[in-house]
This record gives structure tokens, C-alpha cells and sequence, in this order.
């Protein structure tokens, strides 16, 4: 793969009046990708085998961008190739376009290339988000101007050009964007490495490459989580300095140079798990050049958590509901679990990563009451849970909700806990939980007493 990633080097910046750009693909990093370049007097084609959303496209049509839909050219005649993240490198098209002097770039690379801000980049299996979010929470709590976005749905590319050397810009980065990453953050963070995403790249070695890639010249540090035997293995052979972070009970451990510094959680954090203190470890063990350990206990005070992420909802006739729409692995669903305690009754399905759901039929086995199963992978997830856990099987995800909502008693809880992605029957994840919610406020309406 290292060698379709253009050499260090390459001229990006200030150079891109009249040159020819193809966007492949037009989610929000594409336009991101074509508004800016548009800006920059680029002459942009966009490439998307689906129809684009149509104000967006007619936005981006009005300011110059042509499109074409349908199935991508066998090559790209273009100079400047900027590819969506859900676009492996090793396409055909891009290959061959590369092979006649393209260079290939992404709406995050360019964002690296424009902005002056100190990056903190934040990758990882599992909670990268929730992990972000606490950096950037930190970092303003000692007063620090920061810039949030990537992987989690906001594209920085947009606001690049007025961020300022002072400011911050805290980055999630997916396998995805990492795979033809060319420049590091200053500073870095993985969160863990689990298996993830198989359906997309090849092996879980490529996987693993694509997350060490954060990696690289100019780094400060790199924070990663010690007790993943996975990830302490994969930055081994990194030439970067490193400081560990782990959770023993109350206590967050930093390692850095040999030194252990124990730092207690703060009291007022409210996350729920062992999974939400490693996320805290993690931001701390990023932001600790910047901020005291008073700045953390100030800010972690009111903060509730991410939408999607063992979200409480509502209680409707007694019966508690969370949505946990994010955990699209096993390994998600399995932290949320051990998180949320008790034996709740657990929606699950979706569409697959390639992933064996075999270790997670025993977490359920003792974590959960019963299992209500749809979509894509309900058979496989039936199949991998076998007679030890109570399943039912639905093709529809409303189906599988009430079915949930009627089997539960007073008392009891209703977990969103997907270990699959949404694709199979949603936009992402947000929309598979913002469905959720709906359908837990209209079941509160029809129980209600008229």
C-alpha cells in the first residue's frame, strides 16, 4: 500500500488555481473537499456512484464543480485525486491514475496540509469519540481555543485557514483516513485495537498498519492504552516517544520515560465503565502538557457524554432505555454491558465487519436477559449465540424494538447495543439511534393515558 501514498513532499499548498481535481465521493468530506477547492480555483469533478444529495450537489454545480454518476472510469484523468475515506487506495481506477502521475490526497490530509494548529489526532477501535471530545472538554477548561471534528461527522478542511499556531485542533482519524495519512499530529492517541472493519481491509495486519500510521516525524508523543496487549505490540517498533495510560480501579496510571504517575478519577466524573475512565486516561495522558489536574476535575463535572454512546433515553411504564448506537463491534457491545450492569434485554443486528460475534455470545450469555436480533446478521449473531442465550429474530429494527419494549417488566432495561453497523437499513449509526429515540418517545405516547 506505501507505495500508491505520494512521497513527503508533494506541493499542496496555494496551487490548485486551474488545476484538475476529481472528488470521489460527495459525503461530507467530499464536499468539504469540493467547496474549498472550488475556493481555491481548482476545476473539480466530482465522482459518485450514487445520486448526490440534490441542494448540496446544485450548491456545489452553481460554483463551478461538475458531476459525474454512475460507475467510476477505468482512469481518472485528473492531476489531484482527493478520496472519501470509505474508498480503499488500491481501487483500480486510482491505481491506474496514480501509474500516470496523479496524486492521490484526502479532505483530512488537506486539512493537515492548512492548518497552522497544534493537532492532537485520536484513533483507535473503540472510543475515539467519547476520547476527542474529552481532549477538546479539557483543553478549553484551561482556556484554550480548540477546534473539534474528523471521523466523528465535521469536517476541519472548512474552518483550516483561519485556525491560528495557538489554537488546538483535536482530530478522530478512522483506519480508513489513516490508510495514506503522509503527516503526523503533534501529538497522538490509540485508544485501543480490536478487530474491526475485516469487511474492509484484508487482514487485521492491515488494520493495524492503518492505525500505526498516526504515527511518524515530528510527533511529540504518542499516548496509547497499555493494557491492550494489541496495541502495546503494534507501537513497539515506532521510532516516537510514547506515554502509556492504563486503569487500575480508581486510578489513572501514566507512564512516560520509565516514570508511573498515579492520578486519582475525578469524583464528579459521571460516565458509566471501565471503558469511560480508559477514554478519560487516554485524554489526559494527550492533554497533560496543557492543563492541571484542576482544570480536569472543572471540566469533566457537567460533561454527560456523547449522543449514541450509552445514552439514557427515557423510562416509559417502568422500563428504562438506553441507546448505545456507536458500539458497532462486539467488543462495543460487550464494554456497554459490563458498563450498564444488570441483565438487560438487548437489541442487536444490523450489517457485519467481518468480525466473529463467538466471543460475544458469552458476554450475553451472562449479561443479558434476551437478545432481540435483526437485520442482515441476525442469523449469524443467532448462530454464533446458540442455546445459551435467549434469541429472538426480526427482519425489521422497529419489529425488534417493540418486541423488546413488550418483553421487558417494570424495572428492567432496554439496551440499544448494536454490534453491527447501520448500512442495512440506516444512513449511520446517528440515524439508527435517532430512530431509536423516536421509537422510544411514541411508545411513551401510546402508553400514556388519554
Amino acid at each position: 500500500m506505501d507505495n500508491l501514498v505520494p512521497k513527503r513532499g508533494v506541493r499542496m499548498k496555494n496551487d490548485y488555481q486551474d488545476r484538475s481535481v476529481a472528488v470521489l465521493g460527495f459525503g461530507r468530506s467530499g464536499r468539504a473537499a469540493t467547496d474549498f477547492l472550488l475556493q481555491k480555483g481548482a476545476k473539480v469533478t466530482v465522482y459518485t456512484e450514487s445520486e448526490p444529495d440534490p441542494a448540496q450537489a446544485s450548491k456545489a454545480a452553481a460554483n463551478g464543480a461538475a458531476f459525474r454518476v454512475g460507475r467510476f472510469p477505468e482512469v481518472f484523468l485528473q492531476e489531484l485525486l482527493v478520496r472519501s475515506p470509505i474508498l480503499r487506495p488500491d481501487l483500480p481506477p486510482i491505481v491506474a491514475s496514480l501509474r500516470r502521475g496523479a496524486v492521490l490526497t484526502s479532505e483530512t490530509e488537506l486539512f493537515f496540509a492548512h492548518s497552522k494548529a497544534r493537532i492532537i489526532g485520536v484513533t483507535g477501535s473503540d472510543g475515539k469519540t467519547t476520547t476527542s471530545n474529552l481532549i477538546a472538554l479539557l483543553l478549553r477548561g484551561a482556556g484554550h481555543s480548540v477546534y473539534l471534528g474528523g471521523n466523528n461527522g465535521t469536517p476541519l478542511l472548512p474552518v483550516a485557514e483561519r485556525m491560528r499556531s495557538t489554537d488546538f485542533a483535536v482530530v478522530e482519524l478512522s483506519s480508513f483516513q489513516l490508510m495514506t495519512l503522509r503527516k503526523s499530529p503533534l501529538i497522538g492517541v490509540i485508544t485501543n485495537i480490536t478487530p474491526n472493519h475485516l469487511n474492509w481491509h484484508r487482514d487485521m495486519g492491515e488494520y493495524i498498519t492503518a492505525k500505526r500510521k498516526i504515527a511518524g516525524d515530528g510527533m511529540r508523543f504518542l499516548a496509547y492504552n497499555s493494557d491492550c496487549p494489541t496495541t502495546a505490540q503494534a507501537i513497539r517498533q515506532l521510532s516516537v516517544p510514547t506515554v502509556a495510560f492504563a486503569v487500575r480501579g480508581e486510578n489513572m496510571m501514566l507512564t512516560e520515560g520509565g516514570k508511573t504517575d498515579t492520578v486519582l478519577a475525578p469524583k464528579r466524573f459521571s460516565l458509566p465503565g471501565r471503558h469511560n475512565l480508559e477514554n478519560l486516561a487516554a485524554a489526559y495522558a494527550a492533554a497533560r502538557p496543557f492543563v492541571t489536574l484542576d482544570d480536569m476535575d472543572r471540566a469533566v463535572a457537567d460533561f454527560h457524554g456523547v449522543p449514541h454512546r450509552l445514552q439514557y433515553v427515557d423510562t416509559v411504564g417502568g422500563v428504562r432505555f438506553y441507546n448505545s448506537s456507536i458500539d458497532t463491534t462486539p467488543t462495543r457491545t460487550a464494554a456497554a454491558l459490563a458498563a450498564l450492569g444488570g441483565r438487560p434485554i438487548v437489541i442487536a443486528g444490523g450489517r457485519g465487519k467481518g468480525v466473529s460475534f463467538a466471543p460475544l455470545a458469552e458476554v450475553m450469555a451472562s449479561r443479558a436477559s434476551a437478545v432481540c436480533l435483526y437485520g442482515e446478521a441476525a442469523e449469524e449473531m443467532a448462530a454464533a449465540m446458540g442455546a445459551h442465550v435467549v434469541t429472538h429474530r426480526f427482519q425489521a429494527f422497529e419489529a425488534a424494538f417493540y418486541a423488546a419494549a413488550k418483553m421487558a417488566n417494570r424495572g428492567e432495561t432496554v439496551l440499544l447495543s448494536p454490534a453491527c453497523t447501520a448500512f442495512d437499513q440506516f444512513r449511520d449509526f446517528e440515524h439508527r439511534g435517532r430512530v431509536f429515540c423516536d421509537l422510544v418517545r411514541q411508545l411513551k405516547k401510546e402508553t400514556m393515558p388519554s
